[in-house]
């Protein structure tokens, strides 16, 4: 999707990444005090999502897992352009950590089959309250999860380097797993 587009509808794709937020924390991962590298994962695995089932895959023949290949150049470049804008909008770093390694205890605690089918519906209706059609989802669960790294980083519960690779990590990940049905 052209980047214009995108900022002419940043309020609705904001308020709908706000809202989106919503769908994490404690009763996303049934732990007292949450997990917010699952949250950011879960909701990074979602833009992922949206980009696969926009290709208009039969994805119903795959087993939820598997992982398939498609060339998603264009639509990986524009999300990035996206994640590395709001980054620097949101008060983090935008020239590193993106394509660091995930360290050691900050996986998340679910599978993006797992983490996008208990999200995947609720997301959709939350995009449709914010009258946005399918080519904005992406953007919205992008911004749903840097917003996630950022209130991280500010609460010092997660470094900023540690969360922005956990983010696009998932959302590449994201775009090649089958989800559930």
């Amino acid at each position: 999707m052209d980047l214009s587009v995108v900022r002419q509808n940043l309020p609705a794709i904001d308020a709908a990444a706000s809202e989106t937020i919503t769908l994490f924390g404690p009763q996303f991962t049934g732990t007292p005090d949450g997990h917010v590298e699952t949250d950011i994962a879960g909701a990074a695995s979602l833009a992922g999502l949206s980009m696969l089932r926009a290709k208009g895959f039969g994805l119903g023949s795959f087993q939820p897992g598997t992982m398939i290949f498609t060339d998603m150049d264009a639509e990986m470049d524009s999300i990035w352009q996206f994640m590395v804008q709001a980054a620097r909008d949101l008060g983090l770093d935008p020239s590193s950590g993106w394509d660091r390694e995930v360290p050691a205890g900050h996986n998340p605690l679910f599978s993006i089959p797992d983490m996008t089918r208990k999200t995947e519906k609720d997301f959709v209706a939350i995009c449709a309250r914010h009258q946005l059609g399918t080519g904005f989802f992406p953007y919205v669960a992008a911004l749903a999860a840097l917003k996630i790294v950022a209130s991280a980083h500010t609460r010092h519960l997660l470094d900023q380097e540690t969360g922005k690779a956990l983010a696009l990590y998932y959302v590449v990940a994201g775009a090649k797993t089958v989800p559930f049905p």
